[in-house]
């Protein structure tokens, strides 16, 4: 494999700032993520905090069983117990066939850095990644794009129970998985490695009760040597652990939500602009109430649903989180809080959207007796094939250029370039010399009348309609006698700019590891991570 470092020019401010290390923003946290002395500043603070790591522990070991519970992710587990051991962290959801490739980007920055703070630190740093299993919102995980005749198509899975479900509770069509799973290789490439991928994911399938156990078995198969510790974050046994913490978050309600809003403002005044909406009077919890997640806010007759169909005093709601804390849910607010205070966090590993709603939480954590952790920018990667590879080289182009603006340009200067004759200018030039000819036939049709001369401005762009069309023509001809050129063109766009965007939010690993093999992840673990990059472009 070959890396190669790419400056974005297209992220948001906030995330570009960050990675340059500027003050406007770094003051929104609390340790610098490039620099190794803040890994020991935050965990000589870890150390003086106590954590539930033994419950802990027997919570991580039940839900991981669930999943196959691999020798080496057993291992991870029971080195929670040491306490100085720490975790480095982050979460997504329970996207199908692992989810668009930012996910296994995010992974592997987790795995990456918690090999690399422990070789630092000398001390346990255990991987660890959450997934969203109370999200109802199914229609953002319940397909996969796949690649059909130079563009790519949403391959959604039929399912038929009620969307209001969280996805941890959503049982798998194990009918309905197959024939989506089926579909969706059918529309790969034959390669040496079809068979066993193939076998493998269905082998997944059947084992999984769950979407959520769909996802997490997948990836700790495909990440299995490598003690991934995964979570799901609406399993009740995890909120008998966290009782105590929502009861804070209710208690504390007020100061929590107006130091959100106003460091939120701070941002905005700093030309920040965050996609998080806040008010003071958000709870920032959910309650889960026939079928549906209900967001509190705080209004004069206690904490409410948005039509007040559910209501509790502040007394109600604390005793309704003791009997029932399985009802309960966090938001994007609350989530990083809670994960604060059930595991020992090193350092959270997010993405762009994530660090941006992160820059609006230290007073938030402040006033929970908490302090904010090492925020460190996932890896954000494009994978290159080798067939693409030579095909760039042989049109002269960059995979940079590509990466950032696709191939529409340098494709029509290529088709330009094989015309003898250069036919945009050509015709421009014709447009420009008709309606040089044709004004003074329309200057004496107004004189005769209005009427003719709207006929003789009609004429003039008949004709000019006319000309458009002949050069259609000429164009397409010339693009059929390059077809096979063209096809790569629009190839690599699909590929390294797809809907005008990064691979890894639209791709599936899955077609990449049809590719180039079934160790790809495994590949993808040995590049030295290069935290401080805006993008690697990865050369397989």
């Amino acid at each position: 494999m070959n890396i190669e470092n790419m400056k974005m020019h297209k992220q948001s401010k906030l995330i570009q700032d960050y990675r340059d290390r500027k003050e406007s923003i770094f003051t929104h946290f609390v340790y610098d993520p490039f620099q190794l002395k803040s890994y020991q500043k935050r965990l000589e603070f870890i150390s003086n905090r106590h954590y539930k790591r033994e419950e802990l522990v027997s919570v991580l070991l039940e839900q991981n069983r669930k999943w196959g519970l691999h020798k080496s992710v057993e291992n991870q587990i029971n080195r929670l117990k040491d306490p100085t051991s720490t975790v480095v962290i982050g979460g997504q959801q329970a996207g199908l066939l692992s989810g668009p490739i930012y996910t296994i980007h995010k992974i592997i920055s987790i795995i990456l850095q918690a090999k690399e703070q422990e070789e630092h630190l000398q001390t346990p740093v255990i991987p660890v990644f959450w997934i969203a299993g109370e999200d109802h919102d199914f229609e953002e995980i319940n397909h996969v794009m796949k690649y059909q005749n130079l563009s790519l198509k949403k391959h959604k899975v039929v399912d038929r129970e009620d969307s209001k479900y969280p996805v941890s509770d959503r049982q798998l069509d194990q009918k309905e998985i197959a024939t989506w799973v089926d579909e969706y290789f059918k529309s790969l490439q034959e390669t040496a490695h079809s068979k066993k991928l193939y076998e493998n994911i269905m082998a997944v399938a059947e084992r999984s009760e769950t979407y959520v156990d769909f996802f997490a078995i997948l990836i700790s198969d495909l990440f299995e040597e490598e003690g991934l510790v995964l979570v799901d974050s609406n399993d009740e046994t995890i909120r008998q652990l966290e009782i105590e913490y929502f009861i804070k978050m209710v208690e504390l309600q007020e100061e929590l939500a107006s130091f959100v809003v106003e460091r939120k403002n701070q941002l905005v005044t700093n030309d920040y602009h965050i996609d998080l909406d806040v008010s003071k009077e958000d709870a920032h919890l959910f309650y889960h109430y026939e079928g549906e997640r209900l967001l509190l806010s705080v209004t004069k007759n206690g904490f409410v649903s948005k039509d007040e169909g559910v209501s509790f005093t502040k007394e109600e709601l604390i005793e309704e989180i003791k009997n029932h804390p399985q009802r309960f849910s966090n938001n994007v607010v609350t989530r990083p809080i809670m994960q604060e205070m059930v595991f020992p966090v090193l350092s959270f590993v997010g993405g762009p959207g994530e660090i941006g709603y992160w820059a609006a939480l230290k007073d938030a954590f402040r006033c929970m007796d908490l302090k904010m952790p090492i925020v460190t920018p996932r890896l954000s990667i494009t994978l290159t094939l080798p067939k693409h590879q030579g095909w760039m080289s042989d049109l002269g182009m960059r995979a940079e250029d590509i990466v950032s603006e696709g191939t529409s340009s340098q494709k029509m200067s290529w088709l330009r370039s094989q015309s003898s004759v250069p036919l945009d200018e050509m015709f421009q030039e014709m447009k420009a010399e008709l309606t040089r000819i044709h004004q003074p036939l329309q200057d004496v049709a107004n004189e005769l009348s209005p009427d003719m001369g709207e006929l003789s401005k009609t004429n003039e762009n008949k004709i000019i309609r006319e000309l458009d069309y002949l050069e259609q023509r000429m164009e397409r001809h010339i693009k059929l006698q390059h077809k096979n050129v063209i096809e790569k063109f629009d190839e690599l766009n699909v590929y390294y700019y797809p809907d005008r965007g990064l691979q890894e939010r639209t791709w599936n690993l899955i077609h990449f590891m049809n590719q180039y093999g079934t160790d790809l992840p495994k590949k993808l673990l040995e590049i030295p991570p290069r935290w401080e990059q805006d993008h690697l472009i990865i050369h397989l």
